[in-house]
């Protein structure tokens, strides 16, 4: 479960996040939580950047 852990916190970092939605350091976070922020993260940025295309 660490192996995956540690997985998931280097995949988020190399795309250049480093905190959770709501602040936490990556590091703080359980593999679901992890998980979780996978997949909201590029989302949340992909509509950002849309919005700023308006």
């Amino acid at each position: 479960m660490e192996l995956r852990r540690q997985v998931l916190i280097k995949e988020l970092e190399q795309q250049g996040f480093f905190l959770s939605l709501d602040s936490r350091l990556l590091s703080e976070l359980t593999v679901s939580e992890l998980e979780r922020e996978r997949v909201r993260l590029p989302e949340l940025m992909e509509v950002q950047y849309a919005a700023t295309e308006v």
